[in-house]
């Protein structure tokens, strides 16, 4: 079976307003909360990773991101109008993807720490599996509730890209198109870090950094 090129949208350039700070720039463990996400992402079978900020530093990324054996595996895009919206944010990272020709794009959210590899895999096997049914996208899911990461098709870069305002890629995969939602059964894997609230509980858990 042929593979197809995939590529990875990273979401990392939200204001953190509810936070009333820079969520990726807090402190878990020995790095920045962003860059969890982020190494699962590099540690999986995408084929390359966009990651969206809003500003052109990202001064949350990790140094070891920058090695030679993880530096070739991504690029940052800026979003100057990131504020506005997480649609300005997917479009800018649809619009990369496109341009660099991905077949399919995965959106992935910075703020969901307890992502992994092995999760994201197991999107991209099934999607690969499955994509000549007819699917336009292959998402997450708990409790039969479809979450991020999600596999977008090319056929729906067009719907992503005339989304506007603060509205995500939810929306889509909610109007009855034709998909799949793989199941995980740890709730752990969807948690976002939105509030104060989340970020405590966040501190009470154990992580392993692996760069």
């Amino acid at each position: 079976m042929r593979q197809i090129r995939i590529i990875g949208v990273y979401l990392a350039a939200g204001r953190s307003e509810r936070m009333g700070s820079d969520k990726l720039r807090l402190p878990l463990g020995p790095v920045c909360l962003g860059n969890y996400g982020l190494a699962a992402a590099l540690a999986s079978g995408l084929n390359h990773i966009w990651v969206v900020s809003g500003d052109t530093q990202a001064d949350w990324i990790d140094r070891s991101f920058y090695e030679d054996r993880n530096r070739r595996r991504w690029s940052l895009i800026r979003c100057p109008d990131a504020r506005l919206g997480q649609s300005n944010s997917l479009r800018c990272g649809i619009r990369a993807a496109a341009s660099a020709g991905a077949e399919a794009a995965m959106v992935l959210l910075a703020d969901q720490p307890f992502i992994t590899a092995g999760m994201i895999d197991e999107l991209l096997d099934r999607y690969q599996r499955q994509r000549h049914d007819g699917i336009l996208y292959a998402a997450a899911g708990l409790n039969g509730l479809a979450r991020p990461p999600v596999i977008f098709n090319h056929r729906m870069f067009p719907d992503l890209l005339a989304l506007q305002g603060d509205v995500g890629a939810r929306r889509l995969i909610r109007e009855d198109r034709p998909g799949i939602c793989i199941e995980f059964d740890d709730p752990d894997l969807f948690l976002d870090v939105d509030t104060g609230t989340d970020y405590a509980s966040l501190l009470k858990k154990t992580f392993f950094w692996k760069s």
